[in-house]
Order: structure tokens, then sequence, then C-alpha cells
């Protein structure tokens, strides 16, 4: 029997395109209702067995480049918050009351508010920076997030289960 995937320089294999693609079309198939037994008489595999795998693998692979993309766009967006309030950070502000520069002795008075909520503002962008790239233990759970945790290992171990005992 051919196979989908090929040897790299070690002997070892490796996926190839072919074989992401007969895994994806696995997973379209299973998501229109095809039982396990089915798409793998349908796609070659070896037996429902692989089939499964092969969707469980796709399953995988899906909710964590959903999970990449999200997080290199909070990147991104955490990237330029911090430029533009480095630039309020670094700029000169002149104290203003009722519409008047504020002086002393005919010199402006700086006024350090908007340097200092820059500071502020920097700080929660960089605790945001922490807890996006998961640097920070979370301080608590929370019962509905432990709760949806359960669930789904619960879902998790029932998709292995019927991939092991022969069911659809």
């Amino acid at each position: 029997m051919a196979r989908d995937s090929i040897r790299d320089g070690r002997q070892r294999f490796t996926k190839s395109v072919t074989d992401a693609e007969k895994r994806a079309e696995a997973a379209r198939l299973r998501a229109q209702g095809w039982t396990y037994p089915r798409i793998a008489a349908e796609l070659g595999y070896a037996d429902r067995a692989v089939a499964c795998k092969a969707v469980q693998q796709v399953l995988r692979e899906t909710a964590q480049d959903a999970g990449d993309e999200f997080r290199t766009i909070k990147r991104e967006q955490l990237r330029l918050l911090t430029e533009a309030t480095w630039e309020i950070l670094e700029r000169e502000h002149i104290m203003v009351s009722n519409g008047r520069v504020v002086s002393l002795d005919d010199e402006p008075l700086k006024d350090p508010g908007p340097a200092l909520n820059a500071i502020s503002l920097l700080l929660r962008i960089n605790e945001s920076e922490r807890k996006l790239e998961g640097a920070d233990e979370p301080a608590r759970v929370s019962v509905e997030a432990q709760q949806i945790g359960a669930e789904i290992a619960h879902i998790l171990d029932e998709l292995g289960k019927s991939c092991d005992d022969g069911s659809t």
C-alpha cells in the first residue's frame, strides 16, 4: 500500500500535503454525517480507527491554528498600542487651565498627568502581553471555567472511545 507520507533525511516519515488534504477531507465527510468505516473505505484508510484519528487530528490542528491566529492579531494590536503610548509619554505636555497655559515666571508649567496616564497604560499593556503569552500563572479559575474544562475533557474522552470501540 502506498503511504501518504514521505521520509525525511533521517528516514522518519513526515506528513505530506496530500496526507493533510486527506485528513481535511475525512473531517469534511465526518461533518456531513459520514461514519468512520465509510470514511475509511472512501479515502483508503486501513480501518475506521485510523479514519477517526485523522478527523481528531484535524480538529486539534484547527483549534491550534485559530488560537495562533488570534494571538498573532492580539500581539499586533498590543504592539501598536505600545508605540502610540510611548509617543504620548515622550512628548512634552504643558499645563492648561480654563483654556490658558499655566506659567510660572513666564515659563509654561509641564503637566505630568498625560505622562503618568501613559505609564499606567503601558503597565496594563504589559500585563495583557504577559497574559497572552501565558507568562503569568492564573490567580484563580472560576467554577464556570472548571465546568467547561471538565465538559471539554469529557467530550474528548468520548471521541477517543468512539475511535477505539468500533462505534461510528
